[in-house]
């Protein structure tokens, strides 16, 4: 595995952070980790939240927490904070949806016929742009048989990745760096080339666009859970794990700051 975070310096504009298994613990988001976020958005590091979670969760989250931005759906929707509310950001053109929509359902089918012991996440009614297929949340398979559902609708013609609950899937050319990318450039006036003074954090193989993109990328230590199968890799790693791996880069990116 990569370096601790001993290794990562500063300064730090804005952190781009995963949510499930990365910010919460168990499924559930820990007081300590809320209060760190809060505790970086008052050091003025501003946050983007970057989740697989469905746009309807987005919204709320968006407006709950100390958010600039909040992309949902491995980027399918994003929330960006303008005025006094949120705009939103769609990954495709709104025309295509409902033909893109119809070939989605039609997957997921043949996707649970192979494997009948999966379902449709239970958030699947709130997403516009990708669909979800629950593995490990509310029901449990093996991960052999995600990585099944992963190539079945990756043959159907779809991006689809395995994050640490779900297998979700959408249009090809929507992942989380094509997302935050979109966020630099409308947020911070960055891109690709000029981003040193951003950070990315996250645990599965939905993050590896991001691990990719982002030169100051980290994984919390249960990132060791996919590392076998990571085609691009985090620079740095915690010591902790979901929730206290976050808190750990909010500590160092206070440090680095102070």
């Amino acid at each position: 595995m990569k370096q601790g975070l001993e290794g990562l310096r500063g300064p730090t504009r804005a952190l781009f952070t995963d949510l499930d298994s990365t910010m919460t613990t168990a499924g559930h988001l820990r007081s300590d980790t809320v209060a760190s976020s809060y505790r970086l958005r008052d050091a003025g590091v501003e946050i983007v939240l970057v989740t697989g979670r469905p746009a309807g969760w987005g919204h709320a989250l968006a407006n709950i927490f100390p958010f600039t931005a909040v992309i949902t759906e491995n980027g399918g929707v994003s929330f960006i904070a303008e005025g006094n509310g949120y705009k939103k950001i769609y990954g495709v053109p709104e025309a295509n949806l409902s033909e893109l929509r119809s070939r989605m359902r039609a997957a997921a089918h043949k996707a649970l016929q192979m494997v009948p012991d999966a379902r449709m996440s239970s958030d699947s009614h709130y997403r516009e742009v990708d669909l979800a297929i629950d593995w490990n949340e509310e029901v449990k398979i093996p991960r052999s048989q995600a990585d099944r559902i992963v190539a079945l609708l990756q043959t159907q013609g779809f991006a689809a990745s395995r994050s640490s609950v779900h297998v979700n899937y959408g249009p090809k050319g929507v992942d989380k760096s094509t997302a935050c990318l979109a966020v630099l450039k409308r947020v911070f006036a960055a891109d690709a080339s000029d981003l040193d003074d951003f950070v990315y954090l996250g645990d599965s193989l939905n993050d590896a666009p991001a691990f990719a993109l982002f030169p100051k990328s980290v994984g919390v230590a249960n990132v060791g859970d996919a590392w076998a199968l990571l085609p691009s890799k985090p620079a740095y790693i915690t010591h902790g794990s979901e929730g206290a791996g976050f808190e750990e880069l909010v500590a160092r990116l206070l440090e680095l700051s102070a």
